[in-house]
């Protein structure tokens, strides 16, 4: 539930937060119908499609599609989009019965009062499916949906575009209805994940996912012997929470990781305030006779707040005193390899911290 709402297409953020309004109005109204719902009409065309090298998964989801070059993934949606706007974009609603709502889903994406283009029921991959295509609640737009499911859930897969731009239109049509579902399939689960962060070129991985996807701990990413105070950082989901309430808890967590008695240095900064609060905690410290790094980041907006929380350590004070220093010889090309520098790793990733639209 939370995902969801936090999932808005940055591209066109009003169509999305409308879907999610109306996700939210029928999805208890689907649980509540249970399964009592009679047998449609015999579907007037059937579509079988079978996956090949052109398929690619669509971002959170086990959809596939025969993508045009021009679509690339979204990281702050569950899609595909075009440098034009348009995009494909998937949302699974579980616990919900498709056969109760087949003759009226399509109606509840478009324009109340709008153009629809098309309507018609299919038998999609073996599914009970419903294909149609019309004005979009977002003026100027036109949306198509392809809608699938059985008892235990429902899948739905959008197109938005132009009105006037018939090649998106084209394309997407010819996505939706050749595309492939994998009823099997897993998702990792960094992109199902409310927020976004950027981890290539960096050292770190997604390790575990804890509290029902409310915290998200990520790890060294090389194998290497096991190292007793690995360096890590964990981000944590809330609900719009302010500053004040949070700075005692990142506090904590600082003396946690500091040997008593030792000092510990920060520097604190409030980098913005609209339209995401975003304040900064840095510093050092020791523990356990090693120098710790921190870097602690609270970033918070109308819908959700973020709370980035890493720490490093650097080796015990004894073995860095008496650590050869390694100097290159001239004309060797032998060179050992620099180690991760973590914490400047935990400032990049920190910036790229955001959450999905």
């Amino acid at each position: 539930m939370l995902m969801l709402n936090y999932c808005a297409a940055k591209q066109s953020s009003g169509w999305r937060i409308l879907l999610i309004g109306l996700w939210l109005l029928l999805g208890p109204g689907l649980r509540a119908l249970g399964q009592q719902a009679a047998p449609g009409p015999q579907p007037a065309d059937t579509v079988v499609t079978s996956i090949t090298a052109r398929h690619v998964r669509v971002p959170g989801s086990t959809f596939y599609v025969r993508k045009t070059p021009d679509y690339v993934a979204e990281e702050s949606l569950n899609g595909l989009v075009k440098s034009n706007g348009a995009l494909l974009e998937v949302l699974r609603i579980p616990q919900s019965n498709f056969l109760n709502v087949k003759d009226v889903l399509v109606q509840q994406y478009l324009a109340k009062a709008g153009r629809i283009g098309e309507q018609r029921q299919l038998l999609f991959n073996g599914y009970p499916a419903v294909f149609g295509e019309g004005e979009s609640i977002e003026p100027g737009k036109s949306l198509m949906v392809l809608g699938f499911g059985d008892t235990t859930s429902i899948m739905l897969v959008f197109g938005l575009y132009e009105n006037a731009d018939q090649q998106s239109a084209a394309e997407l049509k010819q996505m939706l209805l050749t595309g492939w579902f994998d009823p099997k399939g897993t998702i990792p689960p960094l992109e199902l994940a409310p927020f976004v962060v950027q981890l290539a070129g960096t050292p770190f991985q997604l390790q575990q996912v804890r509290n029902e996807g409310k915290l998200y701990v990520f790890g060294p990413a090389a194998k290497s012997k096991t190292e007793p105070l690995p360096p890590q950082f964990t981000v944590q989901v809330l609900p719009p929470t302010g500053f004040e309430n949070l700075r005692p808890e990142l506090q904590s967590s600082v003396q946690q990781r500091t040997t008593t008695g030792a000092v510990i240095k920060t520097e604190e900064r409030q980098v913005s305030a609209q339209p995401v609060f975003v304040y900064e905690i840095s510093g050092s410290s020791s523990y356990q006779n090693r120098r710790s790094t921190f870097h602690q980041v609270i970033k918070t907006d109308g819908e959700a707040t973020l709370v980035f929380d890493g720490v490093t350590f650097g080796a015990p004070a004894a073995a860095a005193a008496t650590a050869p220093r390694n100097k290159a010889k001239s004309g060797s090309k032998l060179t050992a390899p620099a180690a991760p520098d973590y914490a400047a790793a935990l400032k990049k990733i920190a910036d790229s911290l955001r959450m999905k639209r």
